[in-house]
């Protein structure tokens, strides 16, 4: 099973990387309750990898994440939006060059009752 999915920005790491961006897959076995980690380095320009969200499904928000956080891309991902910034944040603050003291203003509201209310209706709880 998928245990979590971790992204990091090496941009400023005082030793070298494969890339400036990492993701770091964390895997546990529950029939060998063996756990394993898998890192991936993704360059600085267009940091892209395939989504894994068809093989778990909690992938879907732990790539989501990674994307509003870093900028980090997923391709075949069904709903890469937003998920823990507003829709209209500009940038991905968890970067290392995001200027912390950058002020957005943020007019709209901003929720995710168009997920919930799909949810909502499959599981026939509004109509």
């Amino acid at each position: 099973m998928l245990i979590d999915l971790v992204s990091i920005d090496y941009s400023q790491f005082p030793e070298k990387k494969p890339g400036r961006f990492g993701l770091v897959y964390h895997f546990k076995s529950l029939t060998h309750n063996h756990r394993v980690a898998i890192r991936v380095y993704l360059p600085e320009e267009n940091p892209e990898i395939d989504s894994i969200h068809d093989f778990y499904k909690n992938a879907n928000w732990l790539e989501r994440e990674a994307w509003d956080q870093m900028g980090i891309r997923f391709k075949g991902h069904p709903n890469l939006k937003r998920l823990l910034n507003h829709k209209d944040f500009v940038g991905h603050p968890l970067r290392k060059d995001y200027p912390i003291d950058r002020r957005q203003w943020l007019s709209e509201p901003d929720d995710l009752m168009d997920e919930m209310e799909k949810r909502l209706k499959e599981k026939g709880i509004i109509k």
